[in-house]
């Protein structure tokens, strides 16, 4: 006797946690859990449950940070009635783990996913910081490579000391990681069926 197909559940739980937005500091972030389903979005904060429709998503946008040499990301999204809710990649204390990334990134391609199958549920798709910091940013990583890796470089040259090797390789992984995120976070608008990949932890 063939056993009768299985239902598979439409809702998905991501033990993710929440910004903390305005709030306080406090060591442990007490706010996560979030999940998904047909059409709609739950999240526990502030000690209570919080639902929305996924069609009173306005706007989704992503974004990265480092916290030291790890990369940080951020879903911010934005309803229909002015409340935003931010998800982020770190862990309890705020920092990168690779469980929390590994979930974070599911969860963003499974919300883009669910977003991009609704049909007139016009919602804003957008990326990186304002182009005003980007343009700061970039001025900071100009200034930043003269002063770390082309002057110890041009040092280097001329005096032949392994001390000016040192500090340029020092200057690169100083600057590496500032001009990473700077790149993956130039203003834009993104297709929700191509999450950018830079984006993601």
């Amino acid at each position: 006797m063939m056993s009768a197909p299985q239902t598979v559940p439409t809702r998905k739980i991501y033990d993710l946690y929440l910004g903390f937005g305005g709030k306080r500091f406090v060591w442990t972030n007490p706010d996560h859990g979030v999940a998904l389903n047909d059409d709609g979005i739950v999240w526990n904060a502030g000690d209570r449950e919080w639902q929305a429709r996924l069609r009173d998503i306005a706007a989704v946008h992503l974004g990265t940070g480092n916290v030291g040499d790890n990369t940080i990301a951020t879903c911010r999204l934005s309803f229909s009635d002015g409340v935003t809710l931010s998800i982020t990649s770190a862990n309890s204390h705020s920092l990168q783990n690779d469980a929390q990334d590994r979930l974070y990134a599911a969860f963003v391609h499974d919300l883009h996913a669910r977003l991009a199958a609704l049909k007139d549920a016009p919602v804003a798709f957008t990326a990186g910081v304002s182009a005003a910091r980007y343009r700061f940013g970039r001025v900071v990583i100009v200034v930043a490579g003269l002063l770390f890796i082309v002057t110890p470089t041009v040092l280097l040259l001329m005096t032949r000391e392994w001390q000016m090797a040192w500090a340029l390789s020092t200057g690169i992984l100083l600057v590496w990681p500032v001009y990473r995120v700077i790149r993956a976070n130039a203003p834009r608008d993104y297709d929700p069926r191509h999450v950018p990949p830079e984006l993601l932890p």
